[in-house]
């Protein structure tokens, strides 16, 4: 796996900053492919309540908006992704299957 250095965080001695830090470190040993799937380290939410409270919000609290956030970001892509594979219009769809039929058939006879 690629050694990736820690994004620039505030070295101020914030508590909302340290939890930041603490979170990041925390989901680099969980894993980053984890964080995409949802399952984050609770210091993601620990740090998220405490800069609320540190603001003077008094709403409730909203569930995990990072894992909201997240799962609308990549079903967003996923929707995309499939808009692209499989195409939108019954014309698309039929065009992108032979598409993906003469790709198969190149491939086999290129084994021959």
């Amino acid at each position: 796996m690629h050694q990736k250095t820690m994004p620039e965080i505030s070295a101020k001695h914030h508590p909302v900053h340290k939890l930041v830090r603490e979170a990041y470190k925390d989901q680099t040993s969980l894993g980053w492919r984890h964080a995409i799937k949802g399952r984050i380290s609770t210091k993601w939410s620990q740090a998220q309540h405490l800069h609320a409270q540190m603001r003077g919000s008094n709403r409730p609290a909203q569930g995990n908006v990072i894992v909201r956030l997240i799962w609308t970001a990549m079903n967003g892509l996923w929707k995309e992704r499939n808009r692209m594979e499989h195409g939108t219009t019954e014309e698309e769809r039929a065009l992108n299957a032979v598409a993906r039929m003469n790709l198969r058939i190149k491939v086999a006879y290129s084994k021959k």
